[in-house]
């Protein structure tokens, strides 16, 4: 004769849902840069971008001062 099991109803296991202490966690694990290389990337940030400011402003003066020339409007 087969036995019958005993089935108990519990609770299903849910995952425990702790987003914030695992974002703190890694947050904590994260190397930060240091005070010079945050200071050293944004002064080679703002040199490229004026750099890349002047020769977009140069390249459009060149060409509104062509067109100018050439007597080509829209």
């Amino acid at each position: 004769m087969v036995k019958k099991e005993k089935t108990t109803k519990t609770k299903k296991d849910k995952p425990k849902k702790y987003y914030l202490r695992k974002f703190f966690l890694d947050i904590k694990r994260v190397r930060w840069p240091s005070s010079k290389n945050n200071w050293s990337s944004m002064t080679k940030i703002i040199i490229f971008t004026l750099i890349l400011v002047l020769f977009v402003f140069s390249v459009t003066t060149l060409f509104a001062y062509i067109w100018a020339k050439l007597h080509i409007g829209i």
